[in-house]
């Protein structure tokens, strides 16, 4: 028996349905009782065949399943079979009705409706079409059986009995097809509205998810979270831990116009509508709140999205204010922007977005120059010679020239010449066969050919011994070589790309290296800037092997303290990127915490910066600031009198008040003057409390 309520929560739904089912069933057949009573007194028991008691009888019988079906209800858990049956029950109940009511002129021929559409709320379509297969085949049968004379209608005296003529025959077709007509429509709506109602119940559900997302992201970000309606007016205010306003505070501003609490947030109609077109969130903005005589004021940053319902229609708006007062309190030592890149928390989804697909990590000039230069030479079959430190990443770019050229899906086979014996280097490049020498137990395809139709990188060409040098020209010229021990010669189709950290011009000049390999390998070059040459990409790099190394070894680590930024950054890396990544590691199997001191630096680095010292980097000038604006230096008769603190400090400051005086006091077109960013110089004048400096100031005359 087909079964729609596998779950237990629909088999509940299906249950709550039944005992509605089941009181309905009680209803009419109260309502039965009273028509017939009232037909008995109006025309006396001598005017029926039964008699009264009978009929109580059977109804008191219909009760009685109804009672029973009721009790068995809470204690089954296969109601399928439980809903047909009633449904089958039903339909007997009906005829039986109709029997007792005259026949085929009973006026309860109507309730057989009834029991479809009820079939149909307990299973839709199969319950509609089962309880009308039935009430067709027991609605036929008894007016059949009351036409041939088989049963003898219950009827009152004087009434002729049914005949089975054409006009029978077309009630039965009539009844009939009304039976299927409204099984299909009442199957079909009782779908549109359980449909309607699961929907309903789903949007109750998702409000629910959101109100409780909405309070946990408040209380987790301890920020305030204004909802508005799409003409700003306040629906909720949720102020949660360290919010802009206390719960009963928000409450009051319920309904006000969020531009009349929050002046700078105030907008036109016109913006206000581009605003609510925009797809996404806006950039935040900073303003002040004005606090009471008591109260101090408030910096505020807010954060902006326009709110959508499932279409796609603007609803309102979504504020998200954060107090940001103690964050522009001034600091001791104000970090770099690198220092500070390297001191934020690593959160990995911000991080996955700086993946780059060809694993150079690097935005210095050298860098971005270089990717252009691997476009280009990566459709080309050309031999190409990477030049560089040990350290720069040589095998990198061949990978990343390899995996942007059509061989990328072939294999890209990487060799250290300068790691492989010099008796085995020959074997390891071109193979041999079984038995070709001592030791020789199998056949080796060596790495040209398992290069064929990709990529081969011979890293440390420079320190191929001569004698292989004379075949892997003739390899770069032909594409063919032979096996050791083989007596038969094997084309390949290969890209090679070559790499060294030696002069090779001069390792011509000294013997070492042929000149006319020499000239076959140096048919493009790319050369690789050292670490030191572009350190702008050591707070990148840092970061990706801090992620890839937390991640290796199982710790949660997520930043460098000041001190060990510092160290990074000031360090010359003589091992270039692969140093870096040394000390990286070094640092993440060292830490516990979530946060990599100098401590946790291999000692080399930390011996140069001892605690309590810290590097002193003389402020950066912007080129375009006049010469004439800069500060008198003092010239030096004594250095009893130099403290370098001091003095820098007075400097820096000088500086600061010359770039305000240059920028008429105003803030934003300093910092652009000094080659800074906004809050970097505000942070530097609330150090030397130059922070309520206005335009016009006499601290500026």
């Amino acid at each position: 028996m087909w079964n729609p309520w596998a779950d237990s929560d629909a088999v509940e739904d299906l249950r709550g349905r039944l005992k509605w089912f089941l009181l309905g069933r009680v209803a009419v057949l109260s309502c039965f009782f009273l028509v017939v009573a009232i037909g008995y007194l109006a025309r006396g028991e001598q005017g029926y065949l039964i008699s009264i008691n009978s009929l109580i009888a059977i109804v008191g019988l219909a009760y009685g399943v109804t009672l029973v079906s009721a009790l068995l209800l809470d204690r089954l858990s296969d109601l399928g079979f439980f809903a047909y049956l009633q449904m089958a029950i039903d339909v007997l109940l009906i005829t039986g009705a109709i029997y007792l009511t005259s026949g085929i002129d009973s006026p309860f021929a109507f309730l057989y409706t009834l029991a479809i559409v009820n079939g149909a709320v307990l299973l839709f379509s199969n319950g509609a079409l089962f309880t009308a297969a039935v009430a067709t085949v027991a609605f036929d049968a008894l007016l059949l059986c009351l036409g041939l004379g088989i049963i003898e209608a219950v009827r009152p005296h004087g009434l002729p009995p049914a005949q089975l003529d054409a006009e029978l025959f077309s009630r039965l077709v009539t009844t009939n097809l009304t039976f299927v007509l409204v099984a299909l429509l009442s199957s079909f709506l009782t779908k549109r509205i359980f449909a309607a109602e699961q929907r309903a119940i789903e949007q109750r559900a998702e409000k629910q998810r959101i109100e409780i997302l909405k309070d946990t992201l408040a209380q987790a970000i301890g920020s305030t979270l204004v909802t508005t309606d799409a003409e700003g007016k306040i629906l909720n205010v949720d102020s949660k831990g360290d919010g802009v306003f206390a719960n009963d505070e928000g409450e009051k501003l319920r309904g006000r116009d969020i531009g009349d609490v929050f002046p700078a947030l105030k907008l036109t109609q016109s913006a206000r509508l581009r605003f609510l077109q925009s797809p996404g969130t806006v950039d935040p903005i900073e303003f002040t709140l004005e606090g009471e005589a008591e109260n101090p004021a408030t910096e505020i940053r807010c954060s902006t999205a326009p709110l959508r319902d499932t279409f796609g229609h603007v609803i309102g708006a979504l504020y998200v204010l954060q107090d940001i007062t103690t964050l522009r309190e001034v600091v001791e030592v104000e970090p770099s922007e690198s220092e500070a890149e390297l001191c934020e928390p690593l959160i990995s989804d911000d991080t996955d977005d700086l993946e780059p697909s060809d694993g150079m990590y690097g935005n210095a000039p050298q860098i971005r120059e270089l990717r252009k230069l691997i476009a280009k030479v990566a459709n080309s079959d050309a031999t190409v010679l990477v030049t560089g430190e040990s350290g720069t990443g040589k095998e990198v770019v061949a990978r990343a020239i390899h995996a942007q050229s059509p061989r990328r899906d072939k294999h890209f086979v990487a060799i250290n010449c300068g790691a492989i014996p010099e008796n085995l280097i020959e074997t390891e490049l071109f193979g041999h066969t079984k038995g070709s020498f001592t030791g020789a137990v199998s056949d080796r395809v060596g790495s040209f050919r398992m290069a064929d139709g990709g990529t081969i990188f011979l890293d440390e060409i420079g320190e191929l011994p001569l004698q292989l040098q004379v075949k892997l020209l003739r390899v770069i010229q032909e594409r063919v070589f032979r096996p050791i021990g083989s007596e038969t010669s094997v084309a390949v189709n290969v890209r090679i790309i070559v790499a060294t950290n030696r002069d090779l011009q001069a390792r011509v000049q000294e013997g070492q290296f042929r000149e006319d390999l020499f000239y076959r390998v140096n048919v493009i070059h790319l050369e690789l800037p050292p670490l030191r040459e572009r350190n702008e990409d050591i707070p990148l790099l840092a970061r990706h092997f801090l992620k890839q190394f937390s991640t290796m070894h199982g710790r949660e680590i997520g930043r460098f303290s000041g001190e060990a930024a510092r160290a990074l950054l000031d360090y010359d890396y003589p091992g270039n990127v692969r140093e870096l990544e040394n000390i990286v590691e070094h640092a993440v199997a060292l830490c516990d915490g979530d946060t990599a001191s100098i401590e946790h630096l291999p000692a080399y680095l930390s011996d140069e910066h001892p605690a309590g010292d810290r590097a002193v980097k003389a402020p950066r000038m912007a080129s375009h600031i006049p010469e004439h604006s800069a500060p008198n230096v003092p010239q030096l008769d004594s250095w009893d009198d130099v403290d370098l603190e001091r003095d820098l400090a007075e400097y820096e400051k000088n500086i600061l008040l010359r770039a305000l005086n240059e920028a008429g006091g105003v803030k934003k077109r300093a910092a652009e003057l000094l080659g800074i960013n906004y809050r970097s110089l505000r942070h530097r004048l609330q150090k030397y409390g130059l922070a309520d400096i206005r335009p016009g100031s006499a601290a500026l005359q």
